[in-house]
C-alpha cells in the first residue's frame, strides 16, 4: 500500500488539484449523471482506503482546499463553469 503523506496532501496546490478533478470529469461526462456520482464516489471511496486515509478526513481537507478566504477558488469555478457546460 502507498504511504499517504498528510501534509503533502494538506498542501496540496489548488490549481494541480482542479487539473485532476478536470480529468476524472473528462472521463466521466460519458455516463449518465447517475452513474457519474457513483464512479466518481466509487472511485474516492477505494483510492481513500487504498491510500489509508478515513474518507471523511480526505473529503474535509478537499472542501478547505476548494474555499478560500473569499469563497470558492478561480480553479474550482472553473470546474463549476465546466459541469454547468458539459455536464448539464
Amino acid at each position: 500500500m502507498p504511504r499517504l503523506n498528510r501534509d503533502v496532501m494538506n498542501m496540496a496546490a489548488p490549481v494541480t488539484v482542479a487539473r485532476a478533478s478536470m480529468t476524472v470529469l473528462d472521463r466521466l461526462q460519458d455516463f449518465k449523471p447517475e452513474i457519474q456520482i457513483m464512479g466518481a464516489a466509487a472511485v474516492f471511496l477505494e483510492l481513500a482506503e487504498h491510500l489509508g486515509i478515513p474518507a471523511q478526513e480526505a473529503f474535509s481537507a478537499t472542501k478547505n482546499l476548494i474555499n478560500g478566504d473569499d469563497g470558492k477558488r478561480v480553479e474550482f469555478r472553473a470546474i463549476t463553469a465546466y459541469l454547468n457546460g458539459e455536464l448539464a
